[in-house]
Order: C-alpha cells, then sequence, then structure tokens
C-alpha cells in the first residue's frame, strides 16, 4: 500500500506544470462555490431586509402570504383581536406597499413605502440626518440611505416628490440593519398617511406586529390567531418560511 501511494505521490507532483494547473483549478473551483454560497445567503438576508428592520419578535398576517413583499391586507378588526389577545402586551399595525414617485427633474422611480403606526412609530429606522418628530409634519417621508439611494437623485432634508398627485417631502434620512432585495429605494412615513397618498384594497393593514408578554406566550398567541383565521409567525420563523420561498 506504501508503495501505491508513493507513486501515486510521483505521479501527482512530479510533472510541475500539471501539479501547478491542478492546484489553480481546485483554488478556483473553491472560490466559485464559495462565492456563489455566499452570493445566496445574501440574496435570502435581503429577502427578509423588511421583517429585519422593523424587528418585530412576532408579525400575524393572512396565511396566503409567502414573502414579507408579498402583502395581502387584514381588516381593521384584526387588529383589535389581536390586542385583546391573552399574552399580547402590544400589537401595532404597519403598511408595506409599493408606490410610484415623480423626482424633481421629471423622471419616476418605483419605491417601497412602509406606514409606521402613528402612536408609537414602532419599528421606525436610526436617523442619521433629521428628527424622528418631523414624521408628523405635513408630506413627511423619511427615506433610507442604502445602495438605492442614488436612484432618488442623492436626496437631502427639503428634497420635494410627488407620489400619487401628493406632494412628499424628505424630512430624514435614516440607516437600517438590511437593504432590500429588488433593488428598489425604501421611504417610510406615518400609517395613516400611508393609507392616505397610496391607492389601496378595502383591507388596508398589511401586517400587525406584536410583541408578547413572555416567551411563555408565544404558543397561546399563535392558537389564538389560527382561530381567528390567520397566521402568527416569530421573526425567524418569518425569515425561514421567506428563504424557502425563494429556495424551493
Amino acid at each position: 500500500m506504501k508503495g501505491i501511494l508513493k507513486l501515486a505521490y510521483k505521479l501527482l507532483v512530479n510533472d510541475k506544470a500539471k501539479f501547478t494547473a491542478l492546484l489553480v483549478g481546485i483554488t478556483f473551483a473553491v472560490f466559485l462555490m464559495i462565492a456563489m454560497t455566499s452570493l445566496f445567503a445574501g440574496v435570502l438576508k435581503r429577502a427578509s431586509a423588511t421583517v429585519i428592520n422593523l424587528g418585530a419578535s412576532m408579525w400575524v398576517m393572512d396565511p396566503s402570504v409567502q414573502t414579507v413583499a408579498n402583502t395581502i391586507g387584514m381588516p381593521d378588526y384584526v387588529l383589535d383581536a389581536v390586542r385583546s389577545m391573552e399574552g399580547v402586551s402590544y400589537a401595532v399595525p404597519v403598511y408595506s406597499g409599493g408606490a410610484l414617485v415623480k423626482l424633481a427633474d421629471g423622471n419616476y422611480q418605483a419605491v417601497t413605502v412602509v406606514g409606521l403606526d402613528d402612536t408609537s412609530l414602532f419599528g421606525r429606522p436610526k436617523l442619521t440626518q433629521g428628527t424622528i418628530e418631523n414624521i408628523y409634519g405635513e408630506n413627511a417621508f423619511i427615506v433610507v440611505e442604502d445602495t438605492e439611494f442614488s436612484k432618488l437623485n442623492d436626496p437631502h432634508l427639503g428634497t420635494e416628490f410627488e407620489v400619487n398627485d401628493h406632494r412628499g417631502v424628505i424630512v430624514g434620512i435614516a440607516t437600517v440593519a438590511s437593504s432590500g432585495l429588488f433593488g428598489i429605494p425604501t421611504l417610510y412615513t406615518t400609517y395613516e398617511r400611508a393609507l392616505e397618498y397610496l391607492p389601496n384594497p378595502r383591507f388596508t393593514i398589511s401586517y400587525v406586529l406584536v410583541e408578547p408578554k413572555s416567551p411563555a406566550d408565544l404558543s397561546k398567541i399563535k392558537q389564538q390567531t389560527q382561530a381567528l383565521g390567520y397566521l402568527a409567525l416569530t421573526k425567524d420563523e418569518f425569515m425561514d418560511k421567506i428563504s424557502a420561498f425563494y429556495m424551493f
């Protein structure tokens, strides 16, 4: 056996040119595998960007939802029902939808609009310019400064635009933990303003964000939500659901 291994080793390394080519080929193959795996992992993370950025412990949604971008509106009574459930500390609505904004130069750009609960502003991003209280101002929006920021012509505080024939004003510039997957800029505003400015179906609540009183209450909240005809998932469960959708 030792003789066979010694012969195999000599056949492998004696021809330096072939051995070098072999090492380069293996190195390049490993690099490609790592690069593609990293790219796919990045895609899966960005697909859950809204879930990561809002940071809610539990999400209530329509059972047909497959990804966070695939919102299905829920009636207002769902929010009241969730707030009254045993084990719920608090629950707030959030709006998430697409819009087309007209920039100052006349060009149009697709954006994602996130409407935060007017009272708590739960899930608000971290501001680098402006103050969060300015979101209550007339026509106020906050823009996320990420890789898609330039598509809005690098806006600054006071930049104006149009959305669905409504005037919009940038009152804050923010950073978030994760950028979105589809190369679309993100704007934050209040929940009521999002409903007022954007065309919507009859049911307007995209998700209900829930904070349980304790981890032990998660199962009770899920059961009560299921009895209501809707689905409650933890943050990690929702991210796994999104990842599974894009994988399979």
